[in-house]
């Protein structure tokens, strides 16, 4: 069979609206995950919606890449290891960096347009030989290097993994004026449920790291019922990415009377959050040993 017989071609494409992106365009976490250090220099010298569009057209076009390739971003690389530079001739050309550079493939063409609020993006990947292409449709082992960056709650999941909570709030527990609750409370509940994720996962209750994006978005007063609910979204070798949410589903209502709870049409978000636990590294022979790790 001849060389040529053998090449694969593959085209990713994708589509999103630039709302989507503009408020996490404003977190420094998500830029440090999502662009390379050349997209956000030229950003940065760009007027608001230029850059927004800017950015919105790289993020796209990274998406499109790793469809040629057959992963998602939480498989191995992250979207700022893929830097879409800007060629002589003033078109899209994708240069790979770190783990995207070890990944087979010839040569990566991307196109990038724009249309009103609209941004689309087509790749088109050209792998060594249909053996490359056959390798890289099989499922990677678990990344052995743990990331840099804390990585976005993504909808993609390396195990359905969940716990689940519902809790009376009690008068007792009413903190701030007006009978609100401290949202320390909505917290020990994250908390008893990134446990129960690791313990399944790991069979220990972990070390709780870090908490992202937190949003209150409701208030929670005595007599709520709250169910918070918790998923494992990702996992390396010492951390687990889990994401949260709290829910109003029974509604205290003093004003129809001093005992008055009402069950809500649709649970109410009260509360949602990432989180970052640490598990236990065990080694052969020895005692469980936590493993400083470079956040």
């Amino acid at each position: 069979m001849s060389t040529a017989a053998r090449r694969a071609v593959r085209v990713g494409v994708d589509v999103l609206d630039r709302a989507e992106l503009r408020r996490l365009l404003e977190r420094p976490w998500f830029l440090r995950f999502g662009f390379a250090p050349k997209e956000l220099a030229h950003a940065e010298t760009l007027g608001a919606e230029r850059r927004l569009e800017f950015l919105a057209g790289r993020f796209a076009a990274k998406e499109a890449v790793l469809k040629t390739l057959g992963i998602g971003f939480l498989q191995g690389v992250a979207p700022r290891e893929i830097c879409v530079e800007h060629a002589p001739h003033g078109g899209p050309v994708v240069h790979f960096r770190g783990r995207a550079a070890e990944l087979p493939q010839d040569s990566v063409a991307v196109s990038i347009t724009h249309k009103q609020n609209v941004v689309a993006a087509v790749a088109v990947s050209l792998l060594a030989n249909a053996d490359a292409a056959a390798r890289n449709d099989r499922p990677e082992p678990t990344e052995s290097r743990e990331p840099d960056a804390v990585s976005p709650p993504s909808t993609t999941t390396t195990a359905q993994t969940t716990a689940f909570l519902r809790v009376r709030i009690g008068q007792e527990e009413a903190h701030y004026g007006g009978d609100l609750v401290d949202g320390a409370r909505i917290l020990r509940m994250f908390g008893d449920l990134v446990t129960e994720i690791t313990i399944r996962t790991d069979g220990d209750e972990g070390m709780l790291s870090q908490y992202n994006d937190l949003r209150f978005t409701a208030p929670v007063r005595p007599g709520d019922y709250i169910e918070a609910r918790a998923r494992l979204v990702r996992q390396t070798r010492l951390r687990r990415v889990v994401e949260l949410e709290a829910h109003k589903v029974l509604s205290a209502r003093p004003e129809a009377g001093e005992s008055a709870v009402a069950v809500l049409d649709a649970p109410q978000l009260v509360c949602a959050a990432t989180a970052i636990t640490v598990v236990p590294h065990r080694r052969a022979g020895t005692a469980r040993t936590l493993i400083a790790e470079e956040t």
